[in-house]
């Protein structure tokens, strides 16, 4: 929108500054564009494809509708060079940066779990124990057994985007789902109005860090077993595979998740939430987050290179088409500005890269922590030297360290060379290294924005590439590494007044959470190190 004002201006000539007649009255008008002041999205609709690679766009592209990627790509701006700008490149991870607009050395969310130096025991990244589970069972409808509910947002140390909104505009509601609990809680933020993820037993549950109980809608969803009924007969592609729906059903309604029928269902209550709530239909601006999540199973489970993953995201286009006709139908695409990107990628098999004479391969963690152990003792005499190994962090023993009057430094830089003589080893970092240094633009940046010193372990192994842990021998795959395979994904942004085209310059998945904020006109997440992309904001 554009307004018009008109301007008299006074002009004084010559020395006459209070006469009449050295005054020249000039008028003119002045074109102020105020678009982004008074056109505010009525909605945001952030989508995370779980375990996503940026090149399957373009694999899948012949095999696509014109109603999901498509739509999306030709109405909307494609960032094709979109990158996380550290490691590890995994879910908590991944959904805490896209939302929060930083890295996890600010957030906090260093891995999906993580070793506590002080406790000495494992934390999960959306665990909370003072929560309990909130669910549509016989207890009356709150279940405080179930571990599967115990969950809150209280481990990310930073704001999302979502929560710069509600902090001035708490009418706004902000709802985040998933088919896993993090790629729900995570994104929607602290401030959320709701999230809600699958359950053990295949229905939508929550946690009482949002309500005393599910809304009607959820229950009668729950009731109607959306889960039972899309397990039924057979999930085939002719000549390809075929998978009995009927018998995986029998282990369990949360086989469904391994299946790209969990991307439908959370597609039916993504519908069922914005409309239930009337979302996008207030005078404030609303916020859902969807995580589909049944891609990083399958991926998991079969590789990039299966045929179950290509007719996985051809099934989510169609999911995804879905999303846009409601949107379209309920609220209006002008009204909607909607991103989709990915919280990583993945490798291929290592077994298939071999077979095209790709260095690649399989090692054994446990026999790293094993022969470093006895490295030390020999060095330093007997003790337990090494308290955890995971994540590829070593965690050592600093108070014994401290007992032997032993030089933390050295004793750090003498693990990180010793890992050095493994062939699937790249590099290594001590954390005196990452504290006392500042890295830009290498792989050891990377390094350092995954790095949070009071969580992050004291030796930091950074691995070569196509190499997993022997756990992936026998079939699947895995991510978290720096290389571009993991850290390429897609980012589109698609909606309101965002501007047809592409970009190809890098750009970053911390960008997206200021680019919304800038749309908004809200602050910036407290913690955030992104930019805004001029593409879409301008």
């Amino acid at each position: 929108m554009k307004k018009i004002l008109l301007i008299s201006l006074v002009l004084i000539t010559g020395f006459q500054s209070f006469s009449q007649k050295g005054k020249k009255e000039i008028s003119f008008s002045l074109e102020i564009n105020t678009k982004n002041d008074l056109q505010k999205p009525k909605l945001v609709v952030g989508i995370v494809v779980d375990q996503m690679r940026y090149d399957y766009i373009y694999r899948f592209w012949d095999d696509f509708g014109n109603d999901g990627f498509k739509r999306l790509i030709n109405e909307g701006h494609f960032f094709r060079n979109a990158q996380f700008g550290y490691v590890p490149t995994y879910t908590g991870p991944g959904h805490a940066s896209i939302y929060t607009g930083t890295t996890p050395s600010v957030h906090g969310i260093i891995a999906n779990d993580w070793y506590d130096k002080n406790s000495e025991e494992y934390i999960y990244c959306a665990g909370d124990g003072d929560m309990h589970t909130v669910c549509d069972c016989d207890q009356k409808n709150t279940d405080v057994v179930s571990a599967d509910g115990k969950m809150s947002p209280h481990h990310m140390l930073t704001t999302t985007f979502s929560d710069e909104l509600k902090l001035f505009n708490n009418e706004s509601k902000v709802y985040g789902i998933s088919l896993k609990d993090r790629g729900a809680i995570l994104p929607a933020g602290h401030s959320a109005n709701g999230a809600f993820w699958l359950s053990s037993d295949g229905k939508w549950i929550t946690s009482s860090f949002y309500m005393d109980q599910l809304p009607d809608y959820i229950k009668t969803i729950n009731d109607n077993n959306p889960s039972e009924t899309y397990l039924k007969g057979e999930w085939a592609v002719k000549g390809k595979f075929s998978h009995n729906l009927d018998a995986l059903l029998l282990t369990g309604a949360k086989s469904i998740k391994k299946t790209p029928f969990g991307n439908s269902i959370l597609k039916d209550l993504a519908i069922d939430i914005i409309n239930e709530e009337e979302l996008g239909k207030g005078d404030q601006t609303d916020v859902i987050t969807v995580s589909f999540s049944s891609t990083d199973y399958i991926g998991h489970q079969y590789g990039p290179h299966a045929a179950e993953i290509k007719d996985t995201y051809i099934r989510l286009d169609n999911d995804i088409a879905d999303i846009l006709n409601n949107l379209d139908k309920e609220i209006g695409a002008e009204n909607v500005v909607l991103f989709i990107t990915a919280d990583h990628g993945v490798v291929s098999e290592p077994q298939e890269l071999l077979e095209r004479n790709i260095p690649a391969g399989y090692f054994d963690g446990s026999l790293m922590k094993t022969e470093l152990s006895t490295y030390l003792i020999s060095n330093y005499g007997e003790g337990e030297w090494i308290k955890n190994y995971s994540n590829n962090q070593l965690f050592l023993n600093q108070k014994l360290i401290s007992e032997r009057n032993i030089n933390l430094q050295e004793i750090e830089r003498k693990c990180a060379n010793f890992f050095l003589k493994y062939e699937w080893v790249k590099n290594t970092y001590t954390a005196t290294q990452i504290n006392e240094n500042e890295y830009n633009n290498s792989f050891h940046s990377l390094i350092q924005r995954g790095y949070n010193q009071k969580r992050s372990g004291d030796v930091i192994v950074s691995l070569q590439t196509g190499w997993l842990s022997s756990y992936w021998e026998n079939g699947g795959t895995t991510h978290g590494s720096s290389y571009s395979y993991d850290t390429h994904v897609p980012l589109i942004f698609w909606g309101g007044k965002i501007p047809q085209g592409q970009t190809d310059r890098k750009v970053n998945i911390r960008d997206i959470a200021p680019t919304i904020s800038a749309i908004l006109g809200t602050a910036y997440p407290n913690g955030c190190t992104g930019n805004p992309l001029p593409e879409v904001t301008e």
